[in-house]
């Protein structure tokens, strides 16, 4: 029968290196070598950790942008749709509104100031054209001492009012032109921010 000779595993180390010739200074180097494994795992997790949130903080961000881009074509769609009508209405419907109505603007501005100025006549300077519509609701107030003076040269949503020394003036074209500038302005402006995002 033959011996095997079996290799044997204890925890001594043969070496030459004296700083492992202890055991203390083996239990030491473990240590270290655990520390430095620990330290490396931790950077690691670290790095990872990092590199995730910048990953979301730029997906965050680039769907924001797209959200953002989203938001401003479909404002863009929806007021270039508007424009058209805002425009046509400021052009057609509010002319029409103001004219059919300048009678009675004049009418309760006369009765406002009748209940102040009770004492003297009132004159209306108005165009022509707007006569017969202001005669018909005048003729509904017969207490009221009004003159209607027609003057050629105004336009027909323009009317002036006169009463002791006090002159006020009705000028529904200055408004509509106004209403119409700040609808071209706004729209105008619009698109300079649609250019320039």
């Amino acid at each position: 029968m033959s011996i095997f000779q079996l290799e044997e595993f204890s925890t001594h180390i043969v070496s030459n290196d004296p700083k492992l010739a202890t055991n203390t200074s083996l239990e030491e180097h473990r240590l270290e070598a655990f520390e430095q494994g620990y330290k490396a795992g931790w950077d690691d997790a670290a790095a990872a950790q990092s590199e995730e949130q910048s990953r979301v903080a730029t997906d965050f961000a680039r769907n924001l942008q797209e959200l953002s881009f989203t938001y401003h074509q479909a404002r863009g769609k929806i007021l270039g749709s508007l424009e058209p009508l805002l425009k046509e209405m400021v052009s057609k419907v509010l002319p029409k509104l103001a004219s059919d109505n300048l009678s009675q603007i004049i009418v309760d501005e006369v009765l406002a100031v009748s209940q102040t100025q009770t004492e003297a006549g009132i004159q209306i300077v108005i165009s022509p054209s707007n006569r017969p519509a202001l005669e018909r609701l005048l003729e509904m107030q017969d207490s009221l001492d009004v003159t209607i003076i027609d003057e050629p040269s105004m336009a027909e949503g323009q009317a002036y009012l006169r009463f002791a020394q006090t002159e006020n003036q009705i000028d529904l074209e200055s408004v509509l032109s106004g209403f119409s500038q700040s609808v071209d302005g706004f729209f105008e402006q619009q698109e300079k921010v649609a250019i320039n995002g």
